[in-house]
């Protein structure tokens, strides 16, 4: 991150003496001397350097390294540099008729091309986070001090460009150097000029936090400290053991840093006031408070001072690291305060709900969040809860979908604090997120949070009411229930992290649980009466080691057939489609507990052994008045080993992975015809192009 007022000569001019603040010098007219010592200092990237904290991508076409946080691109900004008006400056340069010195002698869009090459800002318009008091790092490089320290004229300039194209973010608590503590307070900010203030974009203000938006190089990204859901790899402690000197405690009101702090806020607030111009700033707040000892006179002071501040472009606020309705409806009434919103009045025309036919009524749930936006819903027994597959705009590979894909429309309602964070196609620039003010994880409230949750409302209004949105959840989205252990990719069947932080336990060499997760999900989870309603079912089995699938008579086996016998009399067979899943994965996980590079034939033929359990356990599902339709997608077993690379380098890879399609095309052709028996052949003709997967572009690497 680039601090503003953070910078470190190297070496001194010999003959130079320029106020560190010129905006409030009386110097306003430099001798020409001084000012072209001033311009070459400013194209120098070896003068100064710059204190910062986190990967400086490089950029080979201005030659100078520029400070880049994952940061995100604010629309106005790049409008702004691909419109027509991209040559103007923010606010507008100065164009006298009769300059006093040679740069401001020369148009507006050539300075700002000047501007732009000593990296005030970039030229596609993404803008970089600057830290207004950071860490102290003396590795990195600015070139454009010297535009800062010429002359009121160009200060004006280059600091308006500045705080109107990037975005800044300041840590009540903070630390010059190693072992350097420095009295906490938010003075760097109310040491700005009212000029940087007027053209000030986005601005977070971290008053205390205890997960997410603390200040570290590697976890600078946006990334919630709760997310374990990136290829389900990161252990859900990794916070707790990473993360101890990061985070605050949660504020209390008996802390006796509490009220210097509330001042401190309420002070820089008052100033921000009559600083800031209206509709331009996007403003973040985050102060996590104690969820347990939260009274309503320290919450009132926290937001209180918004209240004070001109109309705000945006703003998003976080009172509590774990969710709360109360404190997350005081952050919404503050937001819509601060960005002079009118609360929304529950319209009271039309004819009520109730006295439409039923027909009518279940047209219209099918337009609220009953249906989630890619029809599918996710079960595992680590949650047990219905998840939303997928993770924001990047669901294959850190690339971001196209608008033209078919899973893009979900992507708005998923990982809210991705929902900016773009990864280029270069895989050189960065475009992170604000941080995480997700109201599904924490009590916050947010515009740029529209995160899909089960509508548990709809389903308390009435019994009549209830009825419908059963009918409508369980008949019109696909329900994915994976039996994982390990985490929330299915791709994933021992939770490896358990090798790496105990080197001597041993990864499990025996199906290890009681019970099949979808015997619980149809036994427990689904109402009884609910179950005639589901019209599509896909479960997930693991690529679990080749000991450790059920055997004939583990008692995992005999409760899941128990409970398909069961079931079949209460669900609707020939409306279902099931689809059973048998995931492969190439184990990239520490210690490598199920790695199958050395998979022999005796063993892969117990993994298709223990498919072949699996499966025959749903024949009854079968025959002439059996299932709708059944898909089988099984995972050829030598896939990943070590003699199957080798015959790739043979072959070459599209006629390798052709070869492993018809490896794979054979089983599930076997399969599916085990259970529809005579009418594969019909059934089979009659298939369409299956829908997109949403958890499988999710978890992309397993399948």
């Amino acid at each position: 991150m680039l601090p503003v007022q953070i910078f470190q000569p190297t070496h001194k001019p010999s003959k130079l003496r320029l106020n560190p603040n010129p905006a409030r010098s009386e110097l306003t007219k430099p001798s020409v001397a001084t000012f072209r010592a001033a311009i070459l200092l400013s194209f120098r990237p070896t003068a100064f350097r710059v204190l910062a904290t986190s990967h400086i991508p490089y950029s080979a076409s201005t030659k100078f390294y520029s400070r880049r946080l994952n940061s995100t691109p604010l629309l106005d900004l790049i409008s702004l540099a691909t419109s027509s008006r991209g040559t103007e400056m923010a606010p507008q340069l100065h164009d006298s008729s009769r300059p006093s010195c040679f740069l401001l002698r020369l148009p507006p869009s050539i300075r700002r091309r000047i501007y732009l090459h000593l990296g005030v800002a970039r030229w596609d318009g993404l803008p970089m986070l600057f830290d207004l008091d950071g860490p102290v790092d003396r590795s990195m490089q600015v070139a454009f001090r010297g535009l800062l320290l010429s002359c009121r004229l160009i200060y004006g300039e280059v600091s308006g460009l500045l705080f109107s194209s990037n975005r800044f973010v300041i840590h009540y608590r903070h630390m010059r150097g190693y072992g350097n503590d420095v009295e906490p307070s938010l003075q760097s900010l109310r040491n700005l000029t009212a000029s940087s203030l007027a053209s000030l974009a986005s601005l977070k203000i971290v008053l205390n936090q205890i997960s997410c938006h603390h200040r570290s190089e590697e976890e600078a990204s946006g990334e919630c400290c709760d997310d374990i859901r990136y290829n389900g790899l990161r252990d859900p402690a990794y916070c707790q053991e990473h993360h101890t000197t990061y985070h605050d405690k949660p504020l209390q009101i008996s802390c006796s840093m509490a009220e210097p702090m509330l001042d401190e806020w309420l002070r820089t607030a008052d100033y921000l006031s009559s600083k800031i111009n209206p509709g331009v700033l996007r403003l973040a707040l985050v102060c996590d408070l104690d969820q347990e000892e939260a009274d309503m006179d320290l919450v009132t002071r926290v937001v209180a001072p918004l209240s004070s501040l001109p109309e705000l472009k945006d703003c998003h606020i976080r009172l509590c690291k774990s969710p709360d309705a109360e404190l997350a409806q005081i952050a919404r009434n503050a937001v819509l305060q601060a960005c002079r919103r009118p609360e929304p009045s529950p319209s009271s025309s039309g004819p009520r709900l109730l006295s439409l036919p039923r027909e009518l009524r279940l047209h219209i749930l099918k337009y609220t969040d009953l249906v989630t936006p890619w029809r599918e819903v996710m079960w595992t027994r680590n949650e047990r809860g219905y998840q939303y597959p997928g993770e924001g705009c990047y669901p294959r590979c850190g690339i971001p979908c196209s608008p033209s894909s078919p899973w893009h429309y979900g992507c708005q309602f998923r990982g809210c604090y991705h929902q900016e964070r773009i990864r280029m196609v270069n895989y050189e620039v960065y475009a992170g997120s604000i941080g995480c003010f997700c109201r599904l994880r924490h009590a916050a409230f947010s515009s740029a949070c529209r995160c899909w949750s089960p509508p548990t409302p709809l389903f308390l209004i009435c019994r009549t009411l209830s009825e419908d949105a059963k009918f409508v959840f369980f008949s019109l989205n696909r329900f994915v229930v994976s039996d994982t252990l390990a985490s929330l990719n299915p791709c994933i069947a021992f939770n490896a992290f358990a090798t790496f932080q105990y080197p001597d336990r041993q990864p499990p060499r025996a199906y290890p649980a009681e019970r099949f997760a979808a015997s619980q999900f149809l036994r427990e989870v689904v109402p009884a009466d609910c179950l005639s309603y589901l019209r599509f079912l896909e479960l997930i089995f693991p690529p679990h080691n080749y000991k450790c699938w059920p055997y004939d008579g583990h008692p995992a086996l005999e409760d899941w057939i128990a409970t398909v016998d069961w079931v079949k009399h209460k669900i609707t067979t020939p409306g279902l489609t099931l689809r059973l899943t048998m995931a492969g994965s190439l184990s990239r996980v520490p210690e490598k507990p199920d790695h199958r590079d050395e998979l022999s034939r005796a063993q892969g033929d117990e993994v298709l052994a223990g498919y072949g359990r699996i499966l025959k356990s749903l024949a009854c599902l079968g025959g002439e008045d059996g299932l709708g339709q059944f898909y089988a997608d099984f995972a050829w077993p030598w896939k990943w080993t070590n003699w199957s690379y080798e015959t790739r380098r043979v072959m070459g890879y599209k006629a390798h992975r052709q070869w492993i399609k018809s490896k794979e095309d054979v089983l599930n052709e076997r399969a599916e015809r085990f259970i529809l028996g005579d009418r594969y052949e019909r059934l089979s003709a009659s298939k369409g192009k299956q829908e997109e997967r949403p958890w499988m572009l999710q978890h992309s690497v397993c399948h």
